[in-house]
């Protein structure tokens, strides 16, 4: 008899919103855990800001407004991934407090984790050359310089990105995704 792989049920998985500044190791972490997931056999989906960014035809700018137009199009996007069974892993800046509390409102198994980094931190690894400009006055619309970026007060798990490796990271954020998310998500690949 042939082996294949078949979905045991469909049922909402939530979803994991990885947060925090830019540069602070949220794609990194995301990709990780989404690795991590599929080598256990749970289907996910990494939805990653800024490739989210590029698949709609409306570019979004990044000044406050746009920033929120985002959030709601990653809600719309979550809740559709997360409705065919398949666990949406986020990676976002996600700066407003009050679209992550509508976030938790609205969102069936919302598990938010905030990378905490410095924002020192954040401008020397800073790859894409966000910030600089932004301290330097020839930029603008930058979350932590000219954009606040607002202290999460519920977040599930926080996370000291600029002490531990990315590795690290993942260690505990699976462990804290084994027991308290994974055991309630009935969708996994299974041998047939």
């Amino acid at each position: 008899m042939p082996e294949h792989v078949t979905l045991s049920r469909i049922e909402n998985p939530g979803s994991i919103w990885i947060m925090g500044l830019s540069a602070a190791g949220k794609s990194t972490l995301a990709g990780l855990l989404s690795e991590r997931l599929r080598q256990e056999g749970y289907p996910c989906m990494l939805l990653d800001g800024e490739e989210v960014r590029r698949i709609f035809d409306e570019r979004l700018g990044y000044d406050e407004a746009s920033r929120r137009k985002q959030t709601q199009r990653i809600v719309r996007l979550t809740r559709w991934v997360s409705d065919q069974g398949i666990l949406p892993v986020v990676a976002i800046i996600h700066p407003f407090e009050d679209d992550r509390a509508d976030c938790r409102a609205t969102l069936d198994g919302y598990f938010e984790v905030y990378l905490k980094c410095p924002l020192e931190a954040c401008v020397l690894r800073d790859a894409k050359n966000v910030y600089q400009p932004a301290i330097d006055g020839t930029a603008k619309d930058v979350v932590g310089v000219d954009i606040p970026y607002d202290p999460p007060t519920q977040s599930d798990l926080v996370l000291e990105s600029d002490k531990l490796s990315p590795g690290e990271l993942l260690d505990i954020l699976w462990e804290r995704v084994k027991t308290e998310l994974l055991p309630g998500y009935q969708v996994r690949l299974v041998e047939a």
